[in-house]
């Protein structure tokens, strides 16, 4: 979208969960450094002359990752947002975007009543139920309390609810739950049975990349008139169980599959659901427009994509 509009990219990635190939379709337009976030001496110097930093860089995973690994996401993240956010300030940046999480809310406001959108405001008192979300609203203040020191660098701040799209990582163990189901019904039963952790009842909130990146985009240029624009809530109000959730991409898939439930699996967060009415009031009406169904399938062909093109270099 940003070279679409004529505008000069820079993309560092260590490449720890992307690769080249995903940059193929743009690779004569943008500039490309695979360098680390963690070190400051390796990328402090690429942000010279920015107008704006997106700061997508983090470390991420599905929620069993996020309990298996908590110190990990916790310190590296940390260090990623310090270095980033240090950076960018010193290089007196004009526009940065920080994208935060709808894991910054409690854990008790993320127990399965339906009927409840979590607001704004509800982050405090802090008490979020993975140190991704600790971290997430950690980033928050760090980035708030260097702006109100230095007025140089205004920001925008959305806490995302479940993006998902072309290009996810579809590892078993650190994807997160929409490309790690579609590699399941792809692969089944030559891998492993499609199971599902938990009783399948558990709620969610998903919303397509493309819609997440038309916020993003908008949220940066209201930067032209506000000096920090959010938090706020970025993301689809409608929720689906991940039972549904797996059914429908079975469905996308045409085959008949059993799905099997491990309910051995404790339930950290039993629903997500967040009230993004700030997000249409500050975006002037920003919606998502691309249904869940249209989404998990534009998901699911890119995923059988990929699985092909790695099946074929594996016979090579």
């Amino acid at each position: 979208k940003l070279i679409e509009s004529e505008a000069q990219v820079v993309v560092i990635d260590n490449l720890e969960r992307g690769t080249r190939e995903y940059l193929e379709p743009v690779w004569d337009s943008i500039s490309f450094h695979q360098v680390d976030l963690r070190e400051m001496t390796t990328f402090a110097h690429l942000l010279k002359g920015a107008d704006c930093v997106i700061h997508l860089a983090a470390k991420v995973g599905g929620i069993g990752y996020y309990l298996e690994h908590p110190y990990e996401v916790l310190s590296q993240n940390l260090i990623i947002d310090q270095n980033v956010i240090q950076a960018s300030l010193n290089r007196r940046i004009r526009y940065f975007f920080y994208p935060s999480s709808a894991h910054v809310y409690p854990i008790d406001l993320q127990q399965g009543l339906s009927s409840l959108r979590i607001t704004e405001n509800q982050a405090y008192p802090a008490n979020p139920g993975l140190t991704y979300g600790w971290e997430k609203l950690t980033g928050e203040k760090l980035l708030l309390s260097g702006v109100q020191e230095r007025c140089d660098t205004r920001i925008a701040i959305a806490r995302i609810i479940g993006a998902f799209g072309e290009n996810q990582d579809i590892d078993l163990e650190t994807g997160s739950v929409i490309p790690v189901f579609c590699r399941r019904v792809i692969e089944f039963p030559r891998r492993k049975p499609f199971v599902i952790w938990g009783t399948g009842k558990e709620t969610r909130s998903y919303c397509y990349v493309g819609d997440i990146v038309d916020g993003i985009l908008r949220s940066i240029e209201k930067l032209e008139n506000k000096s920090v624009l959010g938090p706020f809530n970025l993301g689809s109000e409608e929720q689906v169980s991940i039972e549904a959730l797996a059914k429908m991409i079975v469905k996308i898939s045409g085959r008949n599959i059993e799905i099997q439930k491990d309910r051995s699996k404790p339930t950290m967060i039993w629903g997500q659901a967040l009230d993004c009415s700030m997000a249409r009031d500050l975006l002037d009406g920003w919606n998502p427009k691309t249904t869940l169904l249209e989404g998990l399938r534009l998901s699911y062909q890119d995923v059988a994509k990929r699985l092909g093109k790695m099946e074929e270099k594996s016979v090579s």
